[in-house]
């Protein structure tokens, strides 16, 4: 009798597309390169090619020496978030350096340029801008994470600190959530923003339509409008996150 073949795992991921979210690991991510990008390794996240995503969310990988050729963000909002590294970021006849935890946003009309003088990562949130009668457009805003206020949340087991205004100005929001450990949600939330949630650090498991999926850092997970969504913190060290959303606009 032939001895059955040996079973090989070819690939194990915990990455998967679902018709509610989307989790990319890093794992799952393969090397891209955009327009006016030089030296940057630029992978997206989000994007409506295939989401029913109305943002871009990519992380950029700088090389040193990595920068723009010509400004960027023409049409849209623009986020920037760095996440290790350094950014030197121009915007209006202004130069920004950030750190980590440095971000950057710039309305609808403002382009901007980016280098690096070393190796960096940052993300990059985009939108088209939904202006409103009678409402005045957003401002630019440069600031740092350690900066801004870290409301309590009973109901989420943590801290949540909003990187951007939240005033009926702002379409988007960007929120730096950190959680207990061993914290989780009161509640399942199902509303009608998306969500672009990146792991900054820590590790958990999210509960996302009706699955239950571990996440950790650097994985981003795309939820849908209405997607049952509830958190979960796990491990030893607080998790994190960076969490987009789209905010005071009714949906039309």
């Amino acid at each position: 009798m032939t001895d059955s073949p040996s079973v090989h795992q070819v690939s194990a991921s915990r990455g998967r597309v679902r018709a509610a979210y989307t989790l990319m690991c890093p794992e799952n991510l393969v090397e891209n390169a955009l327009p006016h990008l030089e030296g940057v390794n630029a992978m997206p996240l989000a994007t409506p090619r295939s989401l029913p995503a109305r943002f871009g969310e990519y992380l950029l990988e700088f090389e040193a020496g990595g920068r723009s050729t010509r400004p960027l963000g023409a049409g849209f909002e623009n986020f920037l978030y760095v996440l290790d590294g350094q950014g030197l970021v121009s915007a209006d006849g202004v130069s920004h350096t950030l750190e980590p935890g440095g971000y950057a946003y710039f309305p609808e009309g403002v382009e901007f340029g980016i280098e690096t003088p070393g190796a960096t990562r940052v993300l990059w949130v985009k939108r088209r801008y939904e202006p409103v009668d009678g409402v005045a457009a957003p401002e630019s805003v440069v600031g740092h994470v350690d900066d801004v206020v870290h409301h309590p949340d009973d109901t989420i087991g943590g801290t949540y600190a909003p990187l951007l205004p939240l005033d009926e100005r702002y379409d988007m929001a960007m929120n730096f959530m950190r959680f207990d450990v061993g914290s989780r949600f009161k509640m399942v939330e199902v509303h009608h923003q998306e969500h672009g949630l990146y792991m900054l650090e820590g590790e958990g498991v999210y509960y996302l339509g009706d699955d239950h999926v571990e996440v950790s850092a650097g994985d981003f997970v795309y939820m849908a409008p209405y997607c049952p969504q509830s958190f979960y913190a796990t491990g030893s060290a607080r998790p994190s996150y960076l969490l987009y959303k789209d905010i005071n606009r009714d949906g039309f």
